[in-house]
């Protein structure tokens, strides 16, 4: 035998992935088929042809087939397909093409050079529309054969019927030279098993050409329509005008023996797990061991509904896919498409056109999905990850901002000077400001106060929302100074302006004194260029690697550029706060009226010959060593600087540096 996979093209198409494939620098006119369907809705369809109990043909041109991985379900259009040996299988498409794929790896392969293609038998023996015989694979002889009908292969071997009515048989596939058995130009079908030939003729008589002893050809059946070989079994099956099937042994002289358990069939396949039949009505059986059973077209018994995110941001869009479980057990998954879904509270979420679901509102919501006759569930949960602000408590009452209580529930809010018009679901609030009287649908609820001003937002009573919504509570946090709103399923924290301050009291404790405070930086490199100003943007604390509280500062400078502090203690921050060897409290460069070029070299660490004592501080810092001597009037200083390998000195006199010196 030829090796089987050095046809494959590299190009290979995932039979849950593809979309199309382009061969060449044209598409195509497979393109438009080449798609593996995500959704397998095989409701209403018939099985068309089979190669086994795991591998048929549906009448729309798709095809079940099985891997190692479970079952699969493809639409390709195709025409036919077959089983070759070592697992391989075959397929020819409405428009001729030729495929090919395996039990193992669900992939399917173009095969290139081969169109036309009217039937492929064998392992790869193909006949085209033309009558020409071809061989799919290397190995091809020089000649084969053409003005074919029909072709039949089994193994390594195959026979063809010419349309003049000759038979021939060729034993390998590289052997271009065949072996006339016989003439039968009203022959409608062949079947050959590598010993026999068998010929279904039009007026229904059955012949058997003997390819091992040359026997002249013997008549074993009349009436028949279909015939089909038990594999290597040497034992033909033929079915019958009256719908019976009969089986016809080389080991009995092909005696025929009734299969009475089989009535009312058109055709019959064979493969190891059983004999597979087609009843007039289309419906297929499959007969293992004298025992019946229908084989039927897979269909979706349970559905699961899967969401990008159950818990999502007010404005995400969320995609909606939704698991079919098929009977045989292949899982498909395909995109949930918007007349499938609904959502129970519009004002929570929304289903898009495009079958997404966009997040409007905090809250629960279940969104449900329906398709012909099943339905499943999958909660969704909208939340924010902005703080919401405008609670407060007034006289022991709380009170909720107006819009953004309302916007966060998901309501739509229309203002018209002091009155504010709700729309919450079904329900339609008015408010009307320094009023105590609300219109929920047109009715009058008085509240436990007036609708009234609080800062820059506008507020309401918020025992209001238990008028609006049964569910609704809201209860006030004492420790944090915020309101928290049960409604929806879910719960709306609206803090009021001390919230954050309690918050990060609790978190940094008296640090919270240094929130807001500017410096400017001298030696501590981590807080930014020396000299620049910076505020003390946020403080917060944090585990260091032994698990002990520290605490980390967040500094920002006029650029808006962020830097972050070592992991301190309390107390370590507070003293490098205060260290001006690390900051200033002041612009040090406002006290002292330097020039430009004084302040750089300052900035770059650089003493030169006429600097000042300050300067030369400002410049190197406080030397480790310092003598003072005074000479004719004159105050003479010598500043050292002591490092592991290196020594800097600085020679000033009178407050000027007039020598630099260093080892």
């Amino acid at each position: 035998m030829f090796e089987k996979k050095a046809w494959f093209n590299p190009l290979v198409i995932s039979s849950v992935l593809a979309t199309g494939i382009f061969l060449g620098s044209t598409v195509s006119p497979f393109a438009s088929m080449l798609t593996v369907s995500a959704e397998a809705n095989t409701s209403g369809l018939q099985i068309v042809s089979v190669i086994d109990q795991d591998n048929y043909l549906l009448s729309d041109g798709s095809m079940w087939a099985k891997s190692m991985k479970g079952a699969w379900h493809s639409e390709y259009q195709f025409a036919g397909i077959t089983a070759g040996s070592n697992n391989q299988y075959y397929g020819w498409t409405t428009t001729g093409q030729a495929m090919s794929w395996d039990n193992i790896t669900e992939e399917i392969h173009v095969i290139p050079g081969m169109n036309n293609v009217a039937h492929i038998s064998g392992d790869g023996i193909v006949l085209h529309t033309d009558g020409k015989v071809d061989v799919i694979g290397s190995g091809k002889p020089d000649t084969l054969p053409n003005s074919v009908k029909l072709i039949d292969g089994f193994e390594d071997s195959y026979a063809i019927l010419k349309q003049s009515g000759d038979i021939l048989y060729y034993k390998d596939y590289q052997n271009g030279l065949g072996r006339k058995i016989g003439s039968y130009p009203d022959a409608i079908s062949i079947k050959q098993d590598g010993v026999a030939i068998a010929v279904l003729r039009s007026d229904g008589t059955v012949t058997l050409l003997d390819l091992l002893s040359g026997d002249i050809p013997q008549v074993i059946a009349n009436d028949a329509v279909a015939i089909a070989w038990q594999g290597s079994k040497r034992t033909l099956l033929v079915v019958k005008k009256d719908g019976s099937v009969w089986s016809h042994s080389r080991s009995t002289g092909f005696a025929p023996q009734v299969l009475s358990e089989l009535t009312d069939i058109v055709q019959v396949v064979y493969s190891p797990t059983g004999i597979y039949a087609q009843h007039k009505d289309g419906s297929w059986v499959q007969d293992t061991d004298k025992i019946v059973s229908p084989l039927q077209v897979p269909s979706i018994t349970s559905l699961k509904l899967i969401l990008s995110k159950t818990n999502a941001v007010v404005g995400d869009k969320i995609n909606a896919k939704i698991q079919e479980i098929y009977s045989n057990g292949s899982i498909h998954t395909r995109p949930a498409s918007a007349n499938e879904l609904k959502v129970d509270l519009s004002q929570i979420a929304e289903i898009l056109s495009d079958g997404t679901i966009k997040v409007k509102a905090i809250g629960n919501a279940t969104i449900t999905l329906t398709t012909d006759t099943l339905t499943t569930q999958s909660p969704l949960n909208g939340t924010t990850e902005e703080a919401l602000t405008g609670a407060v408590l007034i006289e022991g009452s709380v009170y909720l901002p107006v819009q953004t209580v309302f916007k966060a529930m998901g309501g739509t809010i229309l203002v018209n000077g002091n009155q504010f018009q709700i729309n919450w679901g079904t329900q339609t609030i008015q408010l009307n400001k320094n009023s105590a009287v609300a219109q929920m649908n047109n009715q009058p609820v008085t509240m436990k106060g007036k609708v009234r001003t609080s800062g820059s937002q506008t507020v309401f009573p918020a025992t209001l929302l238990s008028s609006i919504s049964k569910d609704a509570k809201v209860t006030w946090d004492s420790k944090y100074q915020q309101a928290i709103i049960q409604v929806n399923g879910s719960n709306i924290t609206i803090q009021s302006d001390k919230t954050l301050k309690l918050m990060k009291q609790e978190e940094i404790g008296n640090l919270t004194r240094l929130l807001g405070k500017s410096y400017w930086v001298n030696y501590y490199h981590k807080a930014g260029e020396r000299f620049s100003k910076v505020n003390i943007k946020d403080i917060y604390a944090e585990k260091d690697p032994y698990n002990r509280m520290r605490f980390v500062v967040q500094f920002r400078d006029k650029k808006g550029t962020e830097y972050l502090s070592d992991r301190l203690t309390a107390s370590e921050i507070t003293a490098l706060l205060s260290d001006k060897e690390q900051f200033f409290n002041y612009d040090i460069r406002s006290k002292y009226n330097w020039s430009q070029a004084a302040w750089n070299r300052i900035i770059n660490a650089e003493v030169v010959e006429g600097m000042n004592t300050q300067q030369a501080l400002l410049s190197w810092g406080k030397p480790d060593k310092k003598t003072i001597t005074k000479e004719n009037g004159h105050t003479i200083e010598i500043w050292s600087y002591i490092g592991e390998n290196y020594l800097n000195m600085l020679g000033i006199g009178d407050g000027v540096v007039y020598e630099v010196f260093s080892i």
